[in-house]
């Protein structure tokens, strides 16, 4: 199986079984849950955003001006990419960005999971992360990213309406 196949596998795994949550319109606290994963074989990082799907419909039709619908606007694919190119940076700890690149996004009734991919050889070293999504919606909104480093150990960062600075994926050792 190729690697892309692999992550996109365990992705709609991952997805499948984790869709439960408040109905759409009923969830009372803001949170997006990313979780990244080395992939040594590619040399690149597989990322998993995990949104309340009402939400990214708020961000994208406030962004594109107008009503946007996951399920039913033609161009919402290209509207997620932009947008979380836009709030999901990362960059190398001397500055120089990563470009991130989409995979593709699934709704799953109030959940949407967004998938991209970046290039990273040597792994988390050296790479920090800024998180921003939904914090133009919401004062409340807290995105929770998780990474496991070669050893296996995870570490969670979690990102806040008020930072506005890159944080390190992986403390350094």
């Amino acid at each position: 199986m190729t690697s892309r196949r692999a992550f996109l596998a365990t992705a709609l795994l991952l997805a499948s079984g984790t869709g439960l949550g408040a109905p759409a319109a009923a969830h009372k606290f803001h949170a997006s849950f990313t979780t990244i994963e080395f992939n040594a074989e590619t040399g690149s990082l597989e990322i998993s955003l995990r949104v309340f799907s009402d939400d990214l419909e708020n961000a994208l039709s406030r962004q594109a001006r107008r009503r946007i619908e996951l399920d039913r606007t033609p161009d919402v694919a290209e509207l997620a990419s932009a947008y979380v190119r836009e709030r999901f940076r990362l960059r190398r700890t001397d500055g120089t960005p990563v470009r991130v690149a989409w995979v593709g996004m699934e709704q799953r009734v109030d959940m949407t999971w967004i998938y991209i991919e970046a290039p990273a050889p040597a792994g988390f070293t050296g790479l920090e992360a800024l998180v921003t999504v939904f914090f133009e919606l919401f004062r409340d909104q807290k995105n929770n990213v998780s990474c496991k480093d070669a050893q296996g150990k995870r570490h969670d960062i979690l990102f806040r309406p008020s930072d506005n600075t890159f944080k390190p994926l992986v403390p350094a050792s």
